[in-house]
């Protein structure tokens, strides 16, 4: 009986539960200001789009 736990599974179940929210945590912190960069062009294409749309739309009968 390790900790009150009367099934090694149950026991087994609690450390990982453990493990994985402090994996989370780590990767949380390592990971905090990292994502994706826009750059200066990444909206051009964007907004192409949507003029072509509205173009599509206004010529609709």
């Amino acid at each position: 009986m390790m900790l009150g736990f009367s099934d090694p599974w149950i026991f087994a179940g609690f450390v990982t539960t453990i493990l994985s929210a402090l994996f989370c945590v780590i990767y949380g912190i390592l990971n905090w200001n990292r994502g994706s960069t826009e750059k200066e062009g990444d909206y051009r294409e964007e907004i192409q789009w949507e003029r072509e749309e509205i173009e599509l739309i206004e010529k609709l009968p």
